[in-house]
């Protein structure tokens, strides 16, 4: 009889191993023995995506296998991404929560270039804001304080904006349209329009080469920041028009709040776009729960690498309104498993 019992508790022992956890959740580091070589989607350098994309790559690095490798991407944007990760061009990378959204639908700029193998890992990483810069001496040369003044008096002024890919250059084009403009028409007046990386937009700034620029930018982003350090700028506030226009495509009025960039003192009326991380539907489940994890469990040293990514709520990152289209399998389990999402 005891030599029954022991066999019967040999046998249990062997099948709950086999079995594996009781919650049901796999060893997902485990599944991944050969190096995994992945591309990265964020922006070029000087811009918050490319600081959370090198970090965050880091990061993801140590649960892979060995000689496994991460290409970060210094290109493209929030319009550009959805197409490189659609086209399977990158396997993961940020995006606008709206840009995402018209991606998967074929809306506005995707019309006819619709993406729907796109899903999301994880929302709400910052808060991000439309931004109107204007140099003070140019306002206080000409006495055009606002993008419709400028526009009314068809005054030559000397518009710089990022290149195209970025959410900032569409962002742009609503705003002027507002107003009936568009970029080419300040060269039509005598001004100009040109398209740089954010490090040359600060420095055109800072040598008084540009007048106004028009940008998408978490707080203090590094280009951003340094050019609130560097040139006697003014942050405007979108006006209603502005702002109706850019709710048409589906960006929700906020308010950025004083000292987002030093030196501004107000509150700035404008909009956001939001920011979520996401992948190829290709992408495995392992993989994608690798990332979720990593950049849930890992905010705190996302947040030392730049202070804009800590309005991040992991455990709310999950949630429709903050994702905008379908999540990865990979990333509903890591959310099922942590008991955030049921």
């Amino acid at each position: 009889m005891k030599n029954f019992r022991a066999v019967v508790v040999l046998v249990c022992c062997l099948l709950f191993v086999l079995a594996g956890p009781l919650n049901g959740s796999k060893a997902v580091g485990a599944e991944l023995k050969e190096p995994i070589n992945f591309t990265f989607a964020s922006m070029p350098l000087g811009s918050a995506w490319y600081v959370y994309a090198a970090t965050l790559s880091q990061m993801i690095k140590k649960s892979l296998p060995p000689n496994s490798s991460i290409d970060v991407l210094p290109q493209s944007g929030g319009i550009g991404n959805p197409l490189l990760i659609g086209q399977e061009k990158a396997d993961v990378g940020f995006s606008n929560l709206v840009t995402a959204k018209w991606a998967s639908e074929g809306l506005y700029f995707y019309e006819g270039k619709q993406v729907k193998n796109i899903r999301s890992l994880a929302g709400g990483l910052n808060d991000v804001y439309v931004v109107v810069i204007f140099r003070e001496d140019f306002i206080k040369k000409t006495g055009l304080d606002s993008i419709e003044k400028v526009i009314a008096k068809k005054h030559p002024a000397r518009f710089i904006c990022k290149t195209p890919g970025s959410l900032s250059v569409p962002t742009a084009e609503i705003i002027l349209s507002t107003y009936g403009a568009k970029m080419e028409d300040f060269k039509t007046w005598g001004g100009s329009s040109t398209f740089a990386s954010p490090e040359a937009i600060t420095a055109t700034f800072r040598d008084g080469r540009a007048d106004f620029t028009i940008d998408v930018v978490p707080p203090h982003q590094p280009a951003v920041e340094e050019m609130a350090m560097t040139a006697d700028i003014r942050f405007l506030p979108l006006t209603d028009k502005e702002r109706a226009k850019l709710n048409e495509r589906g960006l929700p009025n906020v308010s950025m709040v004083p000292e987002s960039f030093k030196g501004q003192k107000q509150e700035v009326p404008t909009v956001t776009p939001g920011t979520i991380l996401m992948a190829n539907e290709k992408v495995s489940d392992e993989l994608a729960y690798i990332v979720t994890k990593t950049i849930c469990e890992g905010k705190e040293e996302l947040v030392k690498a730049h202070a804009s990514i800590k309005p991040f709520d992991p455990p709310t990152a999950w949630q429709p309104e903050k994702v905008g289209i379908a999540l990865h399998p990979g990333a509903v389990r890591f959310y099922k498993e942590k008991g955030w999402m049921k």
